[in-house]
């Protein structure tokens, strides 16, 4: 599934070597803890903390797995009314302007312009003041491509509904950050599940997606049911 941040840009390309070691990584932390679970000695497995699983309280990720997958169908949906909304409406008014302008050979937006400022920097062929005088022609053209496709918009009638889409957008990317990507899974099952998720949702790096702080959660988990194992 493409990746769409705040901004509705694309993820960049995964990384498919790190794809199949995180896929054997899932397949072995299950496997693996369920093994040491089992090899636990009686007196051991005594004074071990119970799982929640024992308790009868279920691993959370799963639920959270299931409200991220419910509020992107819903923002998706929503999306997908837009799409064909823009179609029909571009017969009358013409295509929306896309928010994206040219600059050296590339076609940015948003925090890419500042990202491009970055590396022309970085690379030094350049006169610094031209690079930041480009830059703020760079700024200027991008917000009023903005400006533009709000017009458009208004004229086309479809103000509300990309507002819409753009609230429940901000919702998920919110959960995702803040909840699922936090939330440490407390089973084996669990930690398999997490990264499987993080693996079928095209995992970026990118630290503004979540990918990178539900791995960092499983790891905490997997050693929290190390430590429970050896205690």
């Amino acid at each position: 599934m493409a990746q769409v941040n705040s901004e509705n840009t694309t993820s960049m390309p995964v990384d498919e070597t790190r794809r199949r070691f995180l896929s054997q990584a899932a397949g072995l932390a299950a496997g693996g803890t369920a093994l040491a679970l089992a090899t636990i000695p009686p007196a051991s497995a005594a004074t071990a903390p119970a799982s929640p699983l024992a308790s009868g309280e279920p691993d959370p990720i799963f639920a959270m797995i299931a409200m991220h997958k419910k509020l992107t169908a819903d923002w998706q949906g929503l999306y997908n009314q837009l799409q064909k909304a823009e179609f029909n409406a571009a017969k009358e008014h013409g295509h929306r302007p896309i928010a994206l302008i040219h600059w050296r050979d590339y076609y940015i937006g948003a925090s890419e312009i500042d990202t491009r400022r970055e590396t022309l920097l970085e690379a030094g062929e350049i006169d610094p003041a031209t690079v930041e005088q480009e830059y703020l022609d760079a700024k200027a053209r991008y917000e009023a491509q903005v400006a533009a496709g709000l017009a458009w918009d208004e004229r086309a009638g479809l103000a509300t509904l990309r507002n819409d889409v753009d609230r429940r957008v901000a919702a998920t990317r919110r959960y995702e950050k803040r909840r699922l990507a936090c939330t440490m899974p407390t089973t084996a099952a669990g930690v398999a599940a997490l990264i499987q998720y993080v693996l079928d949702d095209d995992l970026c790096d990118d630290e503004d997606y979540w990918h990178m702080t539900a791995l960092r959660s499983t790891v905490a988990a997997l050693n929290n049911m190390s430590a429970a194992v050896t205690s």
